[in-house]
Formats: C-alpha cells, sequence, structure tokens
C-alpha cells in the first residue's frame, strides 16, 4: 500500500487556519482602523479644528482693598481664553472633538476667516445669548454678568485655535462667601483658575470642569484649593484625551511603531525611549526651558509620522539608528504635548503633580492604543510569514500617506 504524504495538505490547513485568522482579525479592527483613518481625514485640514478647553481666570475684589472682602459688596471678575467661533458657529463641543466633524464646520471656517474686529462685533451682538450660557451663583444667588471687554487675534495662524479673551464681572453681595462657576454643556469642558494677589498659589482653587457642569464652591476668602487626588485625576484624565480620541497624529505615530515588528521586545524599545525623550521636552516647555512655535513642531510632528511609516518599508529588524530617530521624535512629540498644557495651564500649587498627571495621562493613552493592536495582531500574528507582507506593510503605506497628507496642509494652510 503505497505511503500517503499529509505534509502538504497540512501545509495547506496551516496556511489558511492563518488566513482565517487575518481575515477575523481585520474584521473586528476595521470599524476601529476606518475611524482612526476617517477622524484622521477629517482632522488633517487644520490642526485649528481640534477643539480645546477654554480657561477662565476668577478674581475677587471688594469696594475697599483693605477691607474684610466677606463683609463689603464687590465684584467677580472672570477673564476666559475661549474659541469665540465655537460659541457664534452654534457648534456643541461636548458631542465633537474636531469642528470638521459637526454640520456647522463650514460656519466656523467662515467665521475663522474674519478679521478681529468683525468678530468682536459678532461676539457683541450675541453677548446676551452667551450669557445665558453661563451659570453663575454667589452662594446660593444666581449671579448676572456684564461683558466688559473682548479681546481677538488678529492675523491668526490658520493651523492654530485663534484666542479670544472675554471679560465678564458681576457685583456680589455683603456676606458671601462661596462663588460657583460653570457654563452649558454645548461649549465643551472649561478650566477654572482661582487669582488672587493676597493668597499663596498653594490655596487657590484651579479645576478641570467637565462641560455642563458646575464648580466646587470657591472660597471668597481663604484656603479653596483641589485636593492633590483630584488634581491629579483631573490632569490625567486631560493627558489621556489628548492621545484618544483628540491625538490622531500621536495615535498614527504609535501605530508606526507597532507595525515595525508586532512582537513585544522591539516594540518595547521603541516606545521606552519615545516616552523618556517626550516626557524630557514635556518637562523642560512646561517649565519654560524651551520655547518652540507650535507652527514648526506641528509640522515636524506629520513628518515623523512619514518617516516611522516608510521606515518600515525597508527594514524589519530593530537597530540603532531605529531607536535614535525614535528618540528624536519623541522630543518633538513632547513638544506637541506641552503645547495643549500651555493653553490649559497648570495647578500653581500642585505643578510638579498636574504635570506628572497628565503626562500619565498620555502615556495610558498611548497604551489603549498599542494594547488592542498588539492583541490582534502581535499574538495573533505577530511572527508568521505573512505578517508583514499583509499587514504591515500595506498599514504603512496607509499611515504613511496621511502623515504626507498632514504634513501639506500644516504647511500650507499656514
Amino acid at each position: 500500500m503505497p505511503h500517503t504524504d499529509f505534509r502538504p495538505l497540512m501545509k495547506n490547513c496551516k496556511a489558511l487556519t492563518y488566513r482565517l485568522v487575518l481575515a477575523v482579525c481585520l474584521f473586528v479592527i476595521s470599524p476601529l482602523t476606518m475611524s482612526v483613518i476617517s477622524m484622521s481625514a477629517m482632522s488633517m485640514s487644520a490642526i485649528a479644528h481640534e477643539i480645546r478647553p477654554a480657561v477662565a481666570d476668577l478674581s475677587m475684589t471688594s469696594a475697599s482693598p483693605s477691607a474684610d472682602e466677606k463683609t463689603l459688596p464687590g465684584r467677580l471678575s472672570i477673564t476666559i481664553d475661549l474659541n469665540a467661533e465655537l460659541f457664534l458657529a452654534g457648534l456643541d463641543a461636548s458631542l465633537v472633538s474636531d469642528t470638521d466633524d459637526a454640520p456647522q464646520g463650514k460656519d466656523y471656517d467662515a467665521l475663522r476667516a474674519l478679521a478681529a474686529n468683525q468678530l468682536v462685533q459678532k461676539f457683541t451682538n450675541q453677548w446676551l445669548d452667551f450669557e445665558k450660557a453661563l451659570t453663575g451663583l454667589a452662594d446660593d444667588r444666581p449671579l448676572s454678568f456684564q461683558l466688559d471687554s473682548i479681546q481677538v487675534e488678529d492675523n491668526p495662524a490658520v493651523t492654530l485655535p485663534r484666542s479670544s479673551k472675554i471679560q465678564i464681572s458681576a457685583p456680589l453681595a455683603p456676606n458671601e462667601a462661596n462663588i460657583r462657576f460653570g457654563w452649558n454643556a454645548a461649549l465643551g469642558p472649561l478650566v477654572i483658575r482661582q487669582q488672587s494677589q493676597t493668597e499663596k498659589p498653594e490655596n487657590l482653587y484651579t479645576a478641570y470642569v467637565e462641560p455642563g457642569a458646575i464648580s466646587a464652591p470657591i472660597k471668597r476668602q481663604g484656603v479653596t484649593a483641589q485636593p492633590v487626588l483630584t488634581i491629579m485625576l483631573d490632569y490625567a484624565k486631560i493627558g489621556f484625551v489628548h492621545i484618544v480620541p483628540k491625538g490622531l497624529d500621536h495615535i498614527l505615530f504609535v501605530l508606526g511603531l507597532f507595525f515595525y515588528a508586532a512582537r513585544w521586545r522591539p516594540l518595547l524599545g521603541q516606545v521606552t525611549l519615545f516616552t523618556l525623550a517626550h516626557t524630557t521636552t514635556l518637562m523642560l516647555a512646561s517649565t519654560g526651558h524651551i520655547v518652540v512655535s507650535p507652527n514648526l513642531v506641528e509640522p515636524l510632528i506629520a513628518a515623523s509620522i512619514i518617516y516611522v511609516a516608510f521606515e518600515n518599508l525597508r527594514s524589519e529588524r530593530l537597530h540603532a539608528g531605529r531607536l535614535v530617530v525614535v528618540f528624536a521624535f519623541g522630543l518633538l512629540h513632547g513638544l506637541g504635548f506641552a503645547s495643549v498644557l500651555g493653553d490649559i495651564g497648570l495647578a500653581d500649587d500642585q505643578f510638579m503633580i498636574s504635570l506628572i498627571s497628565f503626562n500619565i495621562g498620555v502615556e495610558l493613552g498611548q497604551l489603549a492604543v498599542l494594547v488592542p493592536a498588539f492583541l490582534l495582531f502581535g499574538v495573533a500574528a505577530g511572527n508568521a510569514l505573512w505578517y508583514r507582507r499583509l499587514i504591515a506593510i500595506p498599514a504603512s503605506y496607509l499611515i504613511g500617506a496621511i502623515g504626507m497628507w498632514m504634513l501639506i496642509t500644516r504647511v500650507f494652510s499656514g
């Protein structure tokens, strides 16, 4: 009886099994991949389209600087640094993270093109509508605000959000001890920072307020500092959200690192150096030791995506040159993270804690991208012969193409 060789059949069955695993992985990952790609494509037109929290600096004064502020009439003054175009276009910032995702995206872009004096006039005309969106309480008494002034950046770079600063105020009655402030959810998240010339920074209130929420009571006089744990959680959340879902360029970069080699050792080496690098420049930039214009940093971040993606095509073994490049690009990405903190500000009383917490949030955001990718591809197919040909190379081409488009739009829209 002739001997039957089952090895070709077993080989074909093994190949078929690999292909089935690939099909299942692609079926599971494709919605996530397509959502990331589509969000990237929509946000590539300009960094200005990303919605960031507004910052409200709050101060309270009495009628007499030397008097007890709780026993004399006084005034609550608030300076809000915000993106006025969001409100004027009627966008709901609690529902979208990018203006291109909203039906009013074209209206927003038209407002971005207005001169500063035109935008000031439009906001002034709609002040009453804006005032209705504000919530202010002195103890339990609702506050009525007036618009004192508005300043708008003239001729801003279109690749960056335009800053508008509105000054509002409300009278305070004698013996009103606590102030609370917030606004409508449609205006998005808000960072509130208490200002005082007499109190120590560690006694002042700083908090990240969710859309539609209102701040904790802020004492008119005395200690109102937030608990350390609250500050840590607030800034960790800001860091996480900056990566997922808002940091689409950073998502593409770390996916570029992943597709270089979907094995844990090469991935760990790259991610470790990237983390060390961006932590270094985040610290230096946040403490004022490095100042680099976002107009330079953002196009270079796009270029870093292109480089790592297309280097994936020519090499699959981790080498020293790759690690040096990843570290250098990590320094760039740290400057990008610092620009977010520059917009929001750090808690003066807990500077290092809030900075470290933000960085922890960034790292958790990176893990939220890498862990699912590793489980779907690295574990199932990272060592398969067809993995590089069918997954890593096409994904790298796609990441590189998106990075190229981001680079072009960031350079020529500025």
